[in-house]
């Protein structure tokens, strides 16, 4: 039910993502999308808030395929709504995809399954303790000072877009600890610090997402999100939270291999 979940989600934030797109590119280029007056220029367009409902839709039920099973095995499986983005783009502009694209596409495929196949062989359940988590949160306020330093002399859409999807796979890592923790002993400080760097990410993350729909396509938003968040929150877990700890050379070697061709195909998919 776990993977059912996480495959609705896949498909739900790539049509999101992509009415999303529409609404930014629709109230123009007269204020940012992260500045009060644009702001409120993407909540008078209706396409923007329906594309914000079906994300917030996919949000649920990938939290709850998140309570279901591993999150190395559920949140890589997001990468099938490329496919979709790929498809509603190529209607949107009705130009064919382009070769590379193709090839990008069935790169993220092959190595998101492969990676999902790897996991769910060699995955343990992810323990979490006090030290580990303070860990993730530190290394949370790093990565967003960097990424904020690097956003003000590189704001790029391909820069912007992986930034934001760091930020959401640190989202996906600190959004299983809460719930897992709420769901076993109620409200504790574990799942209040968890929270808050859960909130810190989640907003850099939404907030450089509508950015990067401003500067590139929408395909290229969905290619961060649905390869470079799941690859993040698997980093985290295995480092921090001992996931892959029983894991072969092996099979770390083979996951590795996997994320560099699934991210091969991310850079290839971009390409506008």
């Amino acid at each position: 039910m776990g993977i059912l979940f996480a495959l609705l989600a896949a498909v739900g934030l790539a049509v999101g993502t992509e009415l999303q797109h529409r609404g930014v590119r629709a109230q123009g280029g007269n204020a940012s999308p992260t500045s009060v007056r644009g702001f409120r220029a993407l909540l008078a367009q209706p396409v923007w808030l329906l594309g914000a409902l079906l994300i917030g839709i996919s949000i649920v039920l990938q939290l709850s395929s998140l309570l279901l099973a591993n999150l190395a095995v559920v949140q890589p499986l997001g990468a099938i709504g490329l496919l979709v983005s790929a498809y509603l783009q190529a209607r949107r502009t009705r130009r064919p995809l382009a070769p590379i694209k193709r090839l990008g596409i069935a790169l993220c495929m092959a190595g998101i399954a492969t990676f999902v196949i790897i996991a769910l062989v060699v995955g343990r359940p992810e323990k979490v303790t006090t030290g580990s988590l303070v860990g993730v949160l530190i290394t949370l306020g790093i990565l967003l000072v960097a990424a904020f330093l690097l956003l003000r002399v590189r704001k790029t859409a391909l820069a912007t877009a992986l930034s934001a999807a760091v930020m959401f796979g640190f989202v996906a890592t600190l959004a299983q600890i809460v719930l897992t923790d709420l769901i076993k002993n109620g409200i504790t400080p574990v799942s209040i610090a968890a929270g808050a760097g859960l909130a810190a990410a989640g907003i850099a993350g939404s907030l450089w997402v509508q950015t990067a729909h401003s500067q590139g396509s929408s395909t290229l938003v969905l290619a961060g999100l649905t390869v470079i968040d799941p690859l993040t929150g698997v980093i985290l877990t295995s480092v921090f939270f001992g996931t892959l700890a029983g894991a072969s050379g092996g099979g770390v070697l083979g996951m590795l291999i996997a994320g560099v061709v699934a991210t091969s195909g991310v850079l290839l998919v971009a390409r506008d």
